[in-house]
C-alpha cells in the first residue's frame, strides 16, 4: 500500500439517505421521531446521529485566526488551563484561615471565601476590626494567589479592608487578582428586594467600580450569578438567557450613569452553575461565549473583543444527601464538562456541602478532583477539545439560537428587571421545576440512589443539618416581586425518606413472588426499587411454589404491605385467593396493571396497583401515610 493512500480508502463514502433508508428499514414502521428524537428539558431536539453536513454553515468551523469574531470556541491561545478554586466559608476566621492556607499547600490555586449570607447584614461581628480580616488572609500570598470573594452587599466592606490590607504589606496593585460577585440583580432574584433603592442600585455600582480600580485593576468586582438559576432548577437555556439579560440591564443602566460598555464588559465575571449533563453543558459554555460577543456588539461594536470570564460552580440541584457518595461521580462529570467547555476558574463543591459542614476527606476529593483532571488527565493541555465534535457543535448551534431567542423575549418584556416585577421570570422558572418535579417522581428524570436504585437500609437523620438541607433562604421580605425558589431535585425525596426513619418501626414489603420466574423477578426487582426509595424493609423471596405457601408465609412474617410478583397471565389466576385470605391482615398491592382485568381485580377490594407510569413520590406518600395513620405511631 502507497504511504500516501488515505485510510480506509477502500471502503466507499456513505449518504445521509442510504442510512435512513437502512434506519427505516430497522423500525419496520414505527414512528421515526418518537423512537429516535430525544426532546431535552431545554426543548432541543436530538436526533440519533449527526454528520459532517450538519456543521458544515457554522461561522466559525472555518475559523483560523483567534482575532475573528464573534468567537465561541474559546478565548484561549496557548494551552486550557484554569485556575482551581477551593470554597473556604467564613464564619470562624481563624479556621477559614487554617483551611484555605491548608488548601493552597495541597493543591488549590486560588481560594473562594463565602461570606454567609446571615453575616452579611451584621459584618461588624466578623469583622471587628483590620487586623481580624489580615487574620483571614494571613500566609496567603495575595500577589500569587486568586481570590474570590462571594460577598455580596459586604462587598464595599471587605474592599476596603483589603484595600488596608495591600498598603499593610506594601503589596504591588498590580499583581493583585481578586474577584467580588456583587450582583444587585441576583439578590434581587434571590430576595425579591436590592441592596438598596432601585434608584440608587446602579450609581452604587459605579462608585463601587471607581473604588475597585484603584486597588484591583486586573480581577472582577460584578458578577452575574447564573448558577442561582441552575440551583432553582431552570434549564441551561434558561440559565444563558437570563444570565445574558441581567448582564444587558447593567450595560444599559452603568452606561447612563457614567461607564462605558468596554469598562463594564471587562469587570464582570460570569459565575454559572455546572450540572450532569454532560454534552450540553460543554455545548452551554460554547454557546454563552458566541452570545456574549452578539451582546456586546449590540451595545458598542468597538467592544466585541472583550473575552467573557467564566467561572462555574458545580450544581447544588442534582446533589442527594442519601447515597452521597454518587455526588462525586457528579462532580467529576461535572467538572470535566467546565473544563472542556473553557471555563476559567472552577470551584467544586464537596459532595457533602449540601447536608453538612464538610470535613476533610469530602474537601479532599473535591481538591483532587480537580488535579486529576489537570495534572493525570491532561485536560489543560488541548484547546477547545470539543471542537469539530458533529454533535457538540450542532448542539452549540441549537444553544445560540434558542438562547438568543428566549433574550430577545425577556428584552420585549421589558428587560429582566421589569420581567421580574411582572412575574415573567419566576413563572418561567416555575414552569420549570414542575415539569422537572414531575420527571423525578415519575422517574424519567433519574437521581441514583435517590429515586432509583436506592439502599433502603441507609438511614442519615444522624448526620445531617437540617437547614443546610433545605437551602438558602430568603433574606428580608419581598417588596418588588416574589423570589425565584432555590432547591435541590432529591428534597422531595429526602423528606419522604427521613419521615420513615423517624417511625418506631419501619414498615415492611413482602414480595409475594409465584408463577413465571423471568416476570416474578422483574416484578420484584422493580418493587424492591419502587418501596426502597421510601426507606420501607423489603423481604424478597425465591418464589413460592403455591399461592398457599406464600399465604402462610404473609401469615408468619405480618408484614404491613404484601406485593403481588407475577406475570400478567397468571394474576387471574391467584389474586381471588389471596384478597380472599389476605385482605384483611395487610395492604395487597399488584406489580404491573393488567388492562383487561383491573376493574375484576378492584371488585375483589384491590386497590394498588404500581408500574412503570405510576406516579412514585406520590403513591409512596400514600403509602406511608397509611401506615402511620393506622400502624405506627411517630417519635
Amino acid at each position: 500500500m502507497s504511504t500516501k493512500q488515505k485510510l480506509f480508502s477502500e471502503f466507499p463514502p456513505i449518504t445521509t439517505q442510504q442510512w435512513e433508508d437502512i434506519i427505516l428499514k430497522e423500525l419496520k414502521g414505527a414512528d421515526y421521531e418518537k423512537k429516535l428524537i430525544w426532546k431535552s428539558n431545554e426543548g432541543i431536539a436530538v436526533k440519533p446521529y449527526y454528520r459532517k453536513e450538519d456543521i458544515a454553515t457554522l461561522p466559525w468551523i472555518k475559523q483560523t485566526n483567534q482575532s475573528e469574531l464573534p468567537i465561541c470556541r474559546t478565548y484561549k491561545t496557548n494551552d486550557n488551563n484554569w485556575v482551581i478554586f477551593e470554597e473556604v466559608y467564613v464564619g470562624n476566621i481563624d479556621k477559614a484561615n487554617q483551611q484555605a492556607v491548608e488548601a493552597l499547600s495541597k493543591g488549590a490555586e486560588g481560594i473562594e471565601f463565602i461570606i454567609q449570607e446571615k453575616i452579611h447584614y451584621d459584618l461588624v461581628n466578623l469583622f471587628q476590626n483590620q487586623e481580624e480580616f489580615s487574620r483571614l488572609v494571613k500566609g496567603i500570598n495575595l500577589e500569587k494567589t486568586p481570590l474570590r470573594f462571594v460577598s455580596g452587599c459586604s462587598t464595599g466592606v471587605i474592599l476596603s479592608m483589603l484595600e488596608e490590607e495591600v498598603k499593610k504589606q506594601q503589596l504591588d496593585a498590580t499583581k493583585i487578582d481578586v474577584t467580588f460577585d456583587y450582583d444587585p440583580l441576583g439578590h434581587l432574584t434571590l430576595n425579591g428586594n436590592f441592596f438598596v433603592s432601585e434608584e440608587n442600585c446602579y450609581q452604587q455600582m459605579v462608585s463601587l467600580f471607581n473604588y475597585y480600580n484603584q486597588i484591583c485593576p486586573n480581577g472582577k468586582v460584578f458578577g452575574v450569578n447564573g448558577y442561582y438559576f441552575q440551583n432553582a432548577g431552570a434549564t441551561l437555556i434558561q440559565e444563558i438567557s437570563l444570565s445574558l439579560a441581567i448582564a444587558s440591564e447593567y450595560f444599559k443602566h452603568l452606561s447612563d450613569v457614567g461607564l462605558n460598555i468596554r469598562q463594564i464588559a471587562e469587570k464582570i465575571s460570569f459565575n454559572l452553575g455546572v450540572g450532569s449533563n454532560y454534552f450540553m453543558e460543554i455545548a452551554k459554555y460554547r454557546a454563552i461565549r458566541y452570545l456574549w460577543t452578539k451582546l456586546l456588539e449590540a451595545f458598542d461594536e468597538k467592544s466585541t473583543d472583550v473575552p467573557l470570564y467564566i467561572h462555574s460552580i458545580t450544581s447544588n440541584w442534582n446533589k442527594t444527601a442519601y447515597d452521597p457518595y454518587v455526588n462525586i461521580l457528579r462532580n467529576t462529570t461535572e467538572a470535566m464538562s467546565a473544563v472542556i467547555g473553557g471555563s476559567d476558574s472552577i470551584t467544586v463543591r464537596p459532595f457533602d456541602a449540601i447536608y453538612k459542614s464538610p470535613d476533610a476527606f469530602s474537601l479532599h476529593i473535591a481538591r483532587n478532583i480537580q488535579l486529576i483532571l489537570k495534572e493525570e488527565s491532561h485536560l489543560d493541555k488541548v484547546i477547545d477539545p470539543a471542537g469539530g465534535s458533529y454533535y457538540i457543535e450542532s448542539l452549540t448551534q441549537s444553544f445560540i439560537n434558542e438562547g438568543w431567542k428566549m433574550f430577545m423575549q425577556i428584552e420585549e418584556w421589558g428587560g429582566y428587571v421589569e420581567a421580574f416585577k411582572q412575574g415573567k421570570i419566576q413563572e418561567m422558572i416555575e414552569a420549570t421545576q414542575q415539569k422537572r418535579d414531575m420527571n423525578l417522581a415519575m422517574r424519567q428524570e433519574i437521581l441514583l440512589g435517590t429515586n432509583q436504585y436506592p439502599n433502603s437500609s441507609e438511614t442519615i437523620s444522624n448526620h445531617v443539618v437540617p437547614c443546610l438541607m433545605a437551602g438558602l433562604m430568603p433574606s428580608g421580605k419581598p417588596v418588588v416581586n416574589k423570589p425565584i425558589r432555590i432547591y435541590r431535585g432529591a428534597q422531595a425525596f429526602e423528606e419522604l425518606r427521613l419521615a420513615t426513619e423517624q417511625l418506631k418501626k419501619r414498615p415492611t414489603v413482602f414480595l409475594f413472588t409465584i408463577g413465571n420466574i423471568a416476570m416474578r423477578k422483574a416484578r420484584a426487582n422493580f418493587s424492591s426499587n419502587f418501596f426502597g426509595c421510601a426507606g420501607f424493609e423489603i423481604i424478597d423471596n425465591n418464589g413460592f411454589s403455591s399461592v398457599q405457601e406464600g399465604i402462610n408465609e404473609v401469615k408468619r412474617v405480618k408484614p404491613e404491605f404484601v406485593v403481588l410478583c407475577s406475570s400478567d397471565e397468571e394474576y387471574p389466576e391467584i389474586v381471588q385467593d389471596i384478597m380472599n385470605a389476605l385482605k384483611n391482615d395487610t395492604i395487597i398491592i399488584l406489580a404491573g396493571y393488567p388492562k383487561e382485568h383491573i376493574e375484576e381485580f378492584k371488585s375483589l377490594g384491590l386497590k394498588y396497583f404500581i408500574h412503570i407510569k405510576s406516579n412514585v413520590l406520590e403513591t409512596l406518600k400514600e403509602f406511608q401515610s397509611l401506615v402511620t395513620s393506622s400502624h405506627f405511631i411517630n417519635n
